[in-house]
């Protein structure tokens, strides 16, 4: 195989990947951080993408880089994947059991009905709420552990 026809090959990958991602030319090129012509020559297989390009494809997307440079295996990456999996069966194995909205103090069932039905007060409180984590960041970590 030759370079030209091993440009193509990628291309027509690239072209797949945006397709299986509901995602046009310039929303493609925007991920990439290159502008939109670049990314058409990537994908009309007259250029090669980016190392930068390659990354974000492995890690942002979960594409098998050796799908997209050699057609070998699936698209997709599926060991990260069920590294993924067997993380959240773990979170979620050791996680306490939420609490439900009936064993909250009377005063907080209270406050989020309000915020349902007002939506200012929701954005006040959120605020509050941020403005006093930035403050007392020590106090807020050590309550978190």
């Amino acid at each position: 195989m030759n370079r030209k026809d091993l440009l193509k090959d990628i291309g027509y990958r690239l072209k797949k990947i945006r397709e299986a991602l509901n995602n046009s030319g310039p929303q493609m090129a925007s991920e990439f951080g290159l502008m939109r012509s670049s990314y058409l020559r990537n994908e009309n297989g007259k250029t090669c993408p980016g190392i930068m390009s390659m990354r974000i494809l492995g890690n942002k997307f979960n594409i098998s880089l050796d799908w997209l440079i050699c057609e070998k295996g699936p698209m997709y990456y599926r060991e990260k994947e069920q590294k993924q999996q067997e993380l959240s069966k773990t979170v979620l194995e050791t996680k306490p059991a939420p609490e439900t909205l009936d064993s909250l103090p009377g005063d907080i069932r209270e406050l989020l009905d309000h915020m349902k039905r007002i939506p200012l007060l929701r954005y006040e409180t959120l605020a509050s709420f941020h403005k006093f984590k930035e403050e007392y960041k020590g106090m807020v970590s050590a309550a978190m552990v």
